[in-house]
């Protein structure tokens, strides 16, 4: 038997994929709810004044409300927008989640270029990672074209890196590594 790990993750992310699409709106409401109070008590969050956020998609352990609530305690605040061409991320700060994003690539929220300017991902505190499927190592396997893996890439290795999930998104078994891949420090799940 060869292990594939192209096809073995793969695998694994449409597998999962199909779960989080499975996931009532109740659920998966609920469910972030007691992943954002996890993250309000992590130490690594509450000392951070400038946070990183992802933009949820629909399926995704919700972020709309963490960003809402880190602008309203006084938090600076910066979430992603993609470069398609060059296959990568760079953060744009913002200071209203309603009125500076629009919809950009696959639909995914994102700000309006207008209306923001671009932070440099060294100025993170915390930074705030989706994936679609993670292991106890705090390991993770994204949508598989590899943009939060160069920009962690750009972030200072002492800032920490926490992944929201929904429990059933984290494995029992070790994920398949790449060398490109980083690892997170955290990993909160309800």
């Amino acid at each position: 038997f060869i292990y594939n790990m192209a096809e073995s993750k793969k695998e694994l992310r449409k597998e999962v994929q199909a779960r989080l699409e499975a996931q009532s709106s109740a659920d998966r409401a609920r469910r972030s709810l007691v992943i954002q109070d996890k993250l309000w008590g992590l130490p690594a969050f509450q000392k951070a004044d400038f946070v990183f956020f992802f933009v949820s998609m629909p399926e995704e352990v919700d972020t709309n409300g963490m960003i809402d609530r880190a602008l309203a305690s006084g938090k600076r605040v910066a979430v992603p927008c993609a470069h398609l061409r060059e296959k990568k991320l760079f953060f744009c700060e913002i200071t209203d989640r309603q009125s500076q994003l629009k919809p950009g690539l696959c639909g995914i929220l994102e700000p309006d270029r207008a209306l923001v300017k671009e932070v440099p991902a060294r100025e993170a505190q915390c930074v705030i990672v989706p994936g679609v499927v993670f292991d106890k190592k705090k390991c993770r396997i994204g949508h598989g074209a590899g943009f939060y893996d160069r920009f962690l890439a750009q972030v200072d290795p002492k800032t920490p890196k926490v992944g929201l999930a929904y429990s059933f998104q984290v494995m029992i078994k070790d994920l398949p590594q790449e060398v490109h891949d980083v690892a997170l420090d955290e990993l909160i799940t309800d």
